[in-house]
């Protein structure tokens, strides 16, 4: 397990690029309305009074924040070609603002119970855009 904390730091967040595990059939808003409630649940945090929109690209943002965390997702198209980033067409930024809980102790959550759930592809980028973390095979292309 990767530890998430040495890469934690203030105005240091952790972005996710997700992607379905089984990719046939794939449709943007489905997967992110699944991922969005997976992250929820993992998270122990309803979000209720989120907002969801979709854009003119088939893709949707999904936006939650109260005291203790911002969540923020986009669930795009895949785009063929682009290599590892075909595969995990959604980023996911969740953000503490709880001085309880780091931002680091929220992607490892993030991050276990993302890839323990078996169906998605999870490359976690620290700031600086390097790989800390990933449930595949992403090469050496970054």
């Amino acid at each position: 397990m990767t530890d998430f904390a040495q890469y934690d730091g203030y105005k240091k967040d952790f972005d996710f690029y997700v992607g379905p595990a089984q990719p046939d059939g794939f449709r943007s808003g489905e997967f992110g309305d699944r991922l969005w409630a997976d992250v929820s649940r993992i998270l122990g945090t309803p979000f209720d009074g989120g907002t969801i929109t979709p854009d003119d690209h088939d893709g949707y943002t999904y936006w939650f924040d109260n005291d203790d965390l911002s969540a923020s997702l986009y669930s795009g198209p895949r785009e063929p070609g682009s290599g590892t980033l075909d595969q995990v067409p959604a980023i996911l930024t969740v953000i503490s603002r709880s001085e309880d809980v780091a931002s680091s102790e929220l992607a490892e959550r993030l991050y276990t119970g993302l890839t323990g759930a078996g169906g998605y592809l999870v490359v976690v980028l620290a700031d600086d855009g390097m790989p800390i973390a990933a449930n595949f095979d992403i090469g050496d292309g970054w």
